[in-house]
């Protein structure tokens, strides 16, 4: 039976081991979200707001013991886990602001002598699953609006961060949460597919690979219900010949080695137009040649461990297949901690289109970069992939920039500025990427049903 271990990947220490639900206890637990969610819809919209508010308070209270057990747990430096810690309550006091303007009736003139109300009303008890990369603010961001749309959650989260899972869920505890709204499950791939087949469970969504999201997408599917998946990632990095490179290449370091490069949003293919691509390179290679790799909770740390053994496994054996089909090793840090599941920060050029580099999502420290003859070839290899969740065009011609950005096959592009999430607005992918959106309006009304009145 799985279980979920809390294992530090830079002491690779075993901190603490959980075993999987009970089948009795799971039972009782579906039966609690179920019945609870039949009065927490019930209740006013501002009422269950105010719960999103004091968690809000909580979270921020609590931000460095969270962000402590965040890096204890998956590797990601203490300074960025602070940083989603705090992004954290972006999302909470965006949506206990506005929820009920959201979620507000809509009242118009059918123009054939009828009023028409269109109705928000939840779906019901929602399971959410959670990947590991962000153990706070992926929950957060598609519990909350959820839970204010008058649902209640069941959360599985990453057998690998159970411990950052358990200390949100105490803050939903101490926040007021009535009991039952939302709960956390440990639960194995089998409990999983059990529980999107119950009846009680109305929809589902998950932030995880491609495979997870078909195997779920394809389960709800059987069972008609609602799904929306965020999946992975290989965002392009386009510089065009007008860029300011010296920007670019300075931001370009936050765009792939974010969170150890363990981001679906984070930039991985770095496309660059044949007038700078030498140029900027260079500066890229400078700038990687100066990160600093080890202990994750010392402030000077850039780099920290892989999140799991085989993650890092995986990924070496992706840039080793990808050199074996033609790829060249640009740079690769020469020296990397003795202890610890590090990666060293690499540089790829030279790809061939059917080397993993090119085909794949590469979860970790590697930047894969290409040259295109212009702006025509940049956008046709940005599009050349199945992946189409974010990108960036880093150009100082802001309007052209806007052109080529309605070319990109993306949920969202985004211009001289690095690819990430915002409470205010829609969060999803195309093609493998995803269905649906999480975030903003669309977030909220994702698993609303819409029930329009004719009057």
């Amino acid at each position: 039976m799985q279980q979920f271990i809390s294992h530090n990947p830079y002491s690779e220490e075993t901190i603490q081991t959980y075993s999987c639900i009970a089948a009795d206890t799971l039972e009782k637990q579906i039966k609690l979200a179920d019945d609870a969610q039949k009065y927490w819809a019930k209740m006013p919209i501002t009422e269950r707001a105010s719960y999103v508010t004091k968690l809000s308070e909580l979270i921020l209270l609590h931000k460095e013991s969270l962000a402590r057990l965040a890096t204890l747990e998956m590797g990601k430096t203490f300074n960025e886990a602070l940083i989603e810690v705090q992004k954290c309550t972006t999302a909470c006091e965006y949506y206990a602001s506005h929820s009920a303007e959201l979620l507000q009736t809509d009242i118009s003139d059918s123009g054939i002598g009828k009023h028409v109300a269109l109705h928000y009303e939840p779906m019901g008890v929602v399971l959410g699953i959670f990947p590991w990369n962000f153990p706070y603010w992926q929950i957060i961001r598609s519990a909350i609006p959820v839970l204010i749309g008058g649902n209640t959650m069941l959360v599985k989260p990453a057998p690998n961060t159970p411990q950052c899972a358990l200390a949100l869920q105490q803050l939903f505890i101490e926040s007021g949460f009535p009991e039952g709204v939302i709960q956390t499950l440990f639960a194995n791939e089998q409990q999983i597919a059990d529980m999107i087949a119950d009846e009680r469970i109305k929809a589902c969504t998950l932030t995880g690979s491609e495979k997870a999201g078909a195997a779920v997408a394809s389960r709800a599917g059987l069972h008609i219900k609602q799904t929306v998946l965020e999946l992975g990632g290989s965002d392009p990095f386009i510089v065009l010949k007008d860029a300011d490179l010296a920007l670019a290449a300075d931001m370009a370091i936050t765009a792939r080695f974010q969170n150890n490069g363990q981001s679906c949003i984070a930039s991985k293919r770095f496309i660059l137009t044949k007038e700078i691509a030498t140029q900027f390179l260079d500066l890229l290679t400078e700038r990687v040649r100066q990160l600093t790799m080890g202990d994750p909770m010392d402030d000077n740390t850039q780099i920290g461990p892989i999140a799991r053994a085989d993650l890092r496994d995986k990924l070496k054996q992706q840039v080793d297949e990808s050199v074996k089909a033609g790829a060249q090793i640009h740079y690769v840090t020469p020296q990397i901690p003795t202890n610890g599941y590090f990666y060293p920060p690499t540089i790829l050029t030279h790809i061939p289109v059917d080397s993993p580099a090119y085909q794949d999502e590469l979860f970790g420290p590697v930047i894969s970069v290409m040259v295109a003859s212009d702006e025509t070839e940049a956008i046709r290899i940005a599009n050349d992939t199945t992946f189409g969740l974010g990108a960036s065009i880093w150009t100082q011609d802001v309007e052209k920039g806007k052109l080529l950005a309605r070319q990109i096959e993306a949920g969202q592009v985004f211009i001289n500025a690095v690819v990430k999430s915002n409470a205010q607005y829609p969060f999803g992918g195309v093609k493998h990427s995803g269905i649906g959106y999480e975030l903003g309006a669309w977030g909220i009304k994702a698993f609303c049903h819409v029930k329009t009145v004719w009057s």
